[in-house]
Order: C-alpha cells, then sequence, then structure tokens
C-alpha cells in the first residue's frame, strides 16, 4: 500500500483549507511563466466580482525556520508567474530574515492555524478593493452626466428614478450614497468596527435611518447588493426604456427583505 508523506499529506491539508475558504485548489501544478516553468506545491483561483485572483503556495513541512534565501526565491517565482499573491505555509516557523524578506510584499508567512484564523480579514481585504474600485468606476459615471450638452444632460437627468435629495430629481443622493459606503468599508479595513451603512431609502435623512454594521459578512453584503442597485439606477437614466419603473424595483429583492427584517426588529 502506497502510504503517502508526511509533506505530501501537509499539501493536500493545505489544498483542502484553501478550498473550504472556497478557492479553487491544485496540488503540484505546473505554470508556465515568462522565464519558465514552475511546478507549484499548491495553487489557489478564486474570482471576485469579474475579478480573477491567482495565489500561489509553498509548504514547507520543516522542523526549522524556513530562511530568507527560501522566500527571495519563491518571490522570484510569484513575480514571474504573474500571481496576485504568494503563500508560504510552514509549522517551523520563520527565520527572522525571512520575516524581514516578506515585508511590503504579496508574501504571506503563515502556518495553518494562523491561516484560518487570520483568513477572514485576508479575503475581505480583497473584496473591499475591488468594491472600492467599482464605487469609484460608478461615481465617475454619475459625475459625467455633467459632461454631456444640455439637451443630452437634461434628458438624463429627467430619466432619474432614484431616492431624491432637497427635493432635487438628480442622483445627489445616491452619491452621498456611494460615498458613505466607501468610506464605511474604509473604515472596517482599519477594524473600526460597528461602521454606519445608509440605505439609499434612507438617503434624505441625515438624523436617522443609519444602520450599524459589526461584521465583514453584512457589511459586503449590503455594498453589493448596494452597488448593484445604484448601477442599474445609472443604466435606466441612460437608457431609453420604460420611465415608469420605481427605483426600490431595481433594489436586489435580497437587500428588500434585509432592511425590512432589520426594522422590523427596531421597532419592536
Amino acid at each position: 500500500m502506497n502510504q503517502r508523506k508526511e509533506w505530501e499529506k501537509y499539501q493536500i491539508k493545505v489544498s483542502e483549507t484553501l478550498s473550504e475558504f472556497g478557492f479553487a485548489t491544485k496540488v503540484e501544478e505546473v505554470i508556465e511563466g515568462a522565464r519558465g516553468r514552475h511546478e507549484v506545491d499548491v495553487t489557489a483561483r478564486i474570482r471576485y466580482a469579474g475579478i480573477d485572483q491567482l495565489w500561489i503556495v509553498e509548504c514547507k513541512k520543516w522542523k526549522r525556520p524556513v530562511p530568507k534565501e527560501r522566500v527571495l526565491a519563491f518571490a522570484s517565482i510569484i513575480d514571474d508567474v504573474g500571481a496576485d499573491r504568494g503563500l508560504i505555509f510552514a509549522e517551523g516557523g520563520f527565520q527572522a530574515g525571512a520575516v524581514r524578506a516578506s515585508r511590503n510584499s504579496s508574501i504571506t508567512l503563515t502556518n495553518l492555524i494562523d491561516f484560518v484564523s487570520n483568513s477572514a480579514n485576508e479575503l475581505s481585504s480583497i473584496k473591499v478593493s475591488d468594491l472600492v474600485g467599482r464605487i469609484a468606476e460608478l461615481e465617475n459615471k454619475f459625475h459625467s452626466i455633467w459632461n454631456l450638452n444640455a439637451a443630452e444632460r437634461n434628458r438624463v437627468n429627467s430619466r432619474y428614478i432614484g431616492p431624491e435629495s432637497f427635493g432635487l430629481k438628480e442622483p445627489i443622493a445616491v452619491r452621498a450614497c456611494l460615498s458613505m459606503l466607501k468610506d464605511s468599508l474604509e473604515a472596517a479595513s482599519f477594524n473600526r468596527w460597528p461602521v454606519p451603512y445608509r440605505p439609499l431609502d434612507q438617503a434624505e435623512d441625515y438624523s436617522n435611518g443609519l444602520i450599524d454594521v459589526k461584521n465583514w459578512d453584512g457589511l459586503l453584503f449590503v455594498a453589493e447588493k448596494t452597488l448593484e442597485t445604484c448601477d442599474r439606477i445609472y443604466g435606466h437614466m441612460i437608457g431609453y426604456g420604460n420611465s415608469d419603473i420605481r427605483w426600490q424595483d431595481l433594489q436586489p429583492p435580497e437587500l428588500t427583505d434585509l432592511l425590512a427584517a432589520i426594522r422590523n426588529m427596531s421597532s419592536d
């Protein structure tokens, strides 16, 4: 009977752990780089909002700490294959030089226990980066309306169906909501919980209507669904379709149901 060696078991365990966090993993995959081919202990791929991420992983089932030279060699592989991040799993720890070499780089030095403890923040940081980029893109879209000629700008604004602000039928409230969402994501990145979330239907109410979000799962959910809503409002503005639709009909029902549940709890 062919018994797996300890280092092989370790690779499989690392692969399984990454899979549990949503990655598609492969053990001992050969990847073609710009300067050559590399056999990687574990590859981990994930897709967020249309953006593919490739992480490559080295697994060191050593009793001795990993030296600096191993980190530097791994960094060159990351660069050659164009990976987004590299992880070195080592149960024997890392030499001080290895830790210094990994600073200000895309390499994370970890072990199985630490990775499980810290991975939620690690994965959340990827999602936050994507969401902030999408917010900026959407803000630019709304701002670009002002660059249209007067006739086209009036046509676009006349199709605005989102919440009004100060009685104006313009996407001021949507832009304010996007700005607050960006600030909340930044605050969460610095672990300043809870963070405020202002639903679109409360965009005009600056004294009430804020919801305290206390964890990443909740914040990422409302951020994603709010962005979908704002993007659909923009799409309606620049289109020529049905003008009788309400903006609430463009909001994903999952977000509508969540907000209703939160408000029912608050009123009890």
